[in-house]
């Protein structure tokens, strides 16, 4: 709700405004807002969902960011025929409609089952439970079973209580592979060739030869629709899958597609070919397609899914700061890498891309069908990936939880 709110008051600044302060005024209230909102909303679904659903809802949340896009591009495209300031002012001033529609939506939405816990609120989150996960009934197996683990793996007197402190976050060998997740997986998904291609596509498709300004929003506008369709589908294979194969095969894919991108660009550009140019947007569609399916599902999932309930909400806000650092460096020199060295920039995204997939091989693990309490046993072992990528029956996952809460 605040990060919602701060969205409304950021729009009703920035949508009027009279000069450029106003305007990067409100504008700064609504990425405050959007911040709020980015940590907390993940975490939330997440900790409501059934286990056995919750990679496809969490995924389809996630593909929700296309929708916004598809509007955007196409009231955009739309309004650039305006002529006067209601060309930009509109846009602006309909940032404000899904904010208010979450904003008074939450309202009758209930806390989160662990959060209910954690503040010593456990017939609330049994009642929580019982409505989500058991039919309405309390006396529902799997919500004693959930309510076991919760009870066993939830600290009421630790670091959690303590909003400055976040060593919880670093100081067991577990703790530090889970941040190594995080910050992983927010870093990937900012700094991995797909803001190159989301905030500069107008001008990749400018160096493959087509130069039309209406033509290239039209391009632009058409990305986030097909991107959105890959990202469905990305959603629905998640729990099939497997986070591991789905985030591997992506950044590889999306490695093959950004090296032809630059070969046709060359090609294109040194040689006036117009099928190269062609082709190279054809690459950068299979680009975002790639990307939308292997990692646009799990951008803030995965990052809920490692995380421990007592440090969820401290390591999801560090996962947004190493988020936004990448945002920043991205958006920073990518403008000057293109005007100084054009296509060959694109090789830096490949080289890394690469890099990212060794890193999510040793070091990520596999979340598929696993609680979110049982992830604690599989980051206390010597070898977390390994351990992920055991198979357990859930007999034994029960007869584990009753002997710790024993």
């Amino acid at each position: 709700m605040v990060g919602c709110g701060l969205v409304i008051v950021g729009t009703c600044i920035q949508a009027p405004s009279l000069n450029s302060r106003m305007f990067l005024g409100g504008r700064f209230l609504c990425g405050f807002g959007q911040g709020f909102v980015n940590v907390s909303a993940p975490t939330f679904v997440a900790e409501m969902a059934h286990p056995h659903w919750r990679g496809p809802l969490s995924g389809l949340m996630q593909t929700n960011y296309f929708v916004g896009s598809i509007i955007a591009s196409w009231i955009t495209y739309g309004t650039a025929f305006i002529n006067g300031e209601g060309s930009f002012r509109i846009p602006l001033w309909l940032q404000m409609v899904s904010s208010g529609i979450v904003f008074f939506g939450i309202m009758f939405s209930p806390e989160t089952p662990r959060w209910l816990m954690a503040h010593g609120k456990a017939s609330q989150a049994e009642q929580v439970l019982a409505e989500l996960h058991g039919e309405g009934s309390v006396d529902n197996p799997f919500v004693k079973l959930q309510m076991a683990e919760m009870n066993s793996q939830i600290g009421h007197d630790g670091s959690d209580k303590r909003w400055w402190d976040y060593r919880d976050l670093f100081n067991t060998h577990a703790a530090r592979r889970r941040m190594i997740c995080v910050a992983g997986m927010s870093w990937f998904g900012q700094y991995s060739g797909n803001a190159l291609v989301s905030y500069y596509f107008p001008v990749i498709v400018a160096q493959t030869g087509i130069t039309n300004p209406h033509t290239q929003l039209l391009l632009n506008a058409l990305n986030p629709v097909v991107s959105w369709f890959a990202a469905i589908s990305g959603a629905m294979l998640l729990d099939r899958v497997g986070r591991r194969p789905l985030l591997m095969s992506g950044v590889l894919g999306m490695a093959v597609c950004l090296a032809i991108v630059t070969g046709c660009t060359k090609l294109s550009v040194d040689t006036a070919n117009k099928a190269a140019g062609n082709a190279g947007i054809f690459f950068i569609y299979l680009f975002s397609v790639i990307f939308s399916i292997g990692l646009v599902p799990l951008l803030p999932f995965y990052i809920a899914e490692t995380l421990p309930t007592e440090t969820r909400a401290k390591g999801t806000a560090v996962g947004a700061v190493v988020s936004s650092s990448a945002s920043i460096l991205g958006q920073y020199t990518t403008a000057v890498a293109i005007e100084k060295i054009g296509y060959y920039y694109y090789i830096v995204f490949i080289v890394w891309d690469v890099i990212e997939c060794l890193i999510i091989y040793f070091f990520f693990v596999e979340t598929k069908n696993r609680t979110l309490e049982e992830m604690n046993e599989i980051f206390a072992s010597p070898n977390p990936v390994k351990a992920s990528l055991k198979k357990r029956d859930m007999v034994e996952v029960v007869q584990e939880t009753v002997k710790g809460v024993e």
